[in-house]
């Protein structure tokens, strides 16, 4: 077993080191070592409690992180914040991390301290996906016990989303699935593709495609248009903005292809839309996650969104269905006015709570002149 000669004060002055870097370069900065400790903000952290609520990565859109090595061992890993850092930057990062560290460890412990460059995003997801093999080989069952149930009638034409599908729990298929709706949730007004979410989860692009669709019942491509053309809608509404200027905003590189994508989600152009929509006052949009339930109607979901963040409604029963009729106090006593909801950007004929969110990928509860229905 590699053993680390590193005594309590060489950790306080690495921890300095640290975070003197980090102040010269502003760029945040943490390094992990495999002997149980955090050094962050100066400060040491062994305690597991602490490491990893001082370790917490989903909070960093961008990370890099830099393996570390003493004698040829491997010892930890800096990690550094990489939000609006260059390319350039990191590269250089690495030689000059790499004095400091060996600047501060005595040179009478005849220790040699490298570090190497950062790992690419698609390491870390190799990375990652040995350790799903590591972890079903170690537990002393054939993993075969360990596989999803997919659909019987899929074929598994990739073999890594075979060994996946093989090695991954329920539950880690849910975290990674939750991950990438949360990514998706940041980053839906830029250009997302299925590959570099899979990247970001640490999972084969089709692997992720296929539980997307399992979970989900929805493919990746339409959820992900779905939740676009949705905030378009919103913007097209709610704001004067130029067309070309909405369709940059949610990640369309061409104006056509956008309308393309809307027209055929919506049914009108956006300039038809934004015509026929012009009397909208608010918008309230939910998106899809973990949380709806296979059994869960579009009532259900959106009172639940209602309640979760504190926004007050009423409804009242019509026809022998719950209607809503008043949302963050607009409502409309003279009957011109109200409510409606819609379904992936169309709005259906039923009442909300007759209406499965199987499939779904966005509501929005819409409150608009009766006149445009």
């Amino acid at each position: 077993m590699l053993t680390y000669p590193l005594e309590q004060k060489d950790y306080g002055t690495l921890a300095e080191a640290i975070d003197s870097f980090s102040r010269i370069t502003q760029i945040q900065t943490v390094f992990y070592t495999l002997d149980g400790n955090l050094l962050k903000d100066g400060h040491i952290y062994s305690d597991p409690a602490e490491i990893q609520q001082n370790l917490d990565l989903s909070s960093l859109e961008i990370y890099s992180i830099f393996p570390v090595t003493i004698n040829h061992g491997f010892w930890g890993c800096v990690i550094c914040n990489s939000v609006n850092v260059s390319q350039q930057r990191i590269y250089l990062s690495r030689s000059y991390l790499e004095n400091i560290v060996n600047e501060v460890i005595d040179p009478d412990l005849n220790m040699k301290v490298a570090v190497w460059d950062a790992l690419a995003s698609d390491q870390l997801s190799q990375i990652r996906y040995l350790g799903t093999l590591l972890k079903a080989s170690s537990s002393g069952h054939d993993p075969l016990e360990k596989k999803i149930s997919l659909n019987h009638h899929d074929s598994i034409n990739d073999s890594k989303a075979a060994d996946e599908s093989l090695t991954t729990s329920e539950d880690d298929m849910h975290k990674s699935l939750s991950a990438a709706i949360q990514y998706i949730g940041k980053n839906i007004r830029q250009t997302i593709s299925l590959d570099e979410v899979a990247q970001e989860v640490f999972l084969s692009p089709s692997y992720l495609s296929r539980i997307f669709k399992k979970v989900l019942d929805v493919n990746f491509i339409d959820y992900i248009n779905n939740q676009k053309i949705a905030i378009a809608c919103e913007k097209l509404a709610l704001t004067q903005l130029p067309i070309c200027h909405v369709s940059n905003q949610i990640g369309f590189s061409q104006t056509s292809y956008f309308t393309k994508i809307f027209k055929h989600r919506t049914g009108l152009t956006p300039s038809e839309y934004r015509h026929h929509n012009s009397d909208i006052q608010k918008v309230y949009t939910i998106r899809r996650d973990l949380s709806w339930h296979e059994n869960d109607t579009i009532f259900d979901v959106s009172t639940r969104y209602f309640k979760k963040n504190h926004i007050n409604y009423f409804s009242q029963p019509v026809n022998g269905y719950p209607y809503i009729n008043n949302i963050g106090g607009l409502a409309d006593s003279a009957g011109n006015r109200g409510w409606i909801y819609t379904v992936d950007c169309k709005q259906p004929t039923a009442p909300a709570s007759s209406i499965s969110t199987n499939g779904l990928s966005v509501v929005q509860w819409v409150f608009t002149s009766y006149d445009n229905l």
